[in-house]
């Protein structure tokens, strides 16, 4: 039969050990989904950016018809100086709308990246000196638990004096 100190001794490291291999697997599960949700995040902004750019652009080619069609009807060369100055008016524009999605976009994805940054932090995992000290410390608990149930025992022996 084994001596009760090493069992005490033995089942504290054990369990603390599940302990620290229970937090270790939270830690990667926490991990990998933050990682998933800013993989996602990152993937939203930029279909979000192509949509506006691609919506924007459709926008800029009607204007410029628009802009052929009243000339024409109007009886204006296309190539008059006012025509081309409203066409590339209305490029600029585009342009410039273009420039400001994609300045957004960029604000977005450094504020997802610091958030997920910021979530990382947040994740609690045991480094492999905690982990070494809490076996420790749980192991020199319970030796010393059982050291005292012994001199217990011991005293509870020899009776009352």
């Amino acid at each position: 039969m084994c001596e009760p100190v090493t069992i005490l001794t033995t089942l504290a490291i054990a369990s603390t050990a599940a302990s620290i291999v229970t937090e270790m697997k939270s830690a990667r599960r926490q991990n990998k989904a933050i990682g998933e949700a800013f993989t996602a995040q990152q993937a939203e902004i930029s279909r979000a950016q192509t949509a506006d750019i691609n919506e924007r652009q459709r926008a800029a080619q009607r204007e410029r018809g628009r802009i052929r069609a009243a000339a024409s009807q109007a009886g204006l060369q296309l190539g008059s100086g006012s025509i081309q100055a409203m066409l590339a008016d209305s490029d600029m524009q585009a342009a410039l709308s273009n420039e400001r999605t994609s300045m957004n976009a960029d604000t977005r994805r450094e504020a997802s990246a610091q958030e997920a940054n910021s979530m990382y932090s947040r994740v609690e995992s045991p480094s492999v000196l905690g982990a070494g000290l809490r076996l420790a410390s749980a192991g020199a608990n319970a030796y010393y638990s059982g050291q005292g149930l012994k001199i217990q025992r011991a005293n509870a022996a020899r009776g009352p004096q």
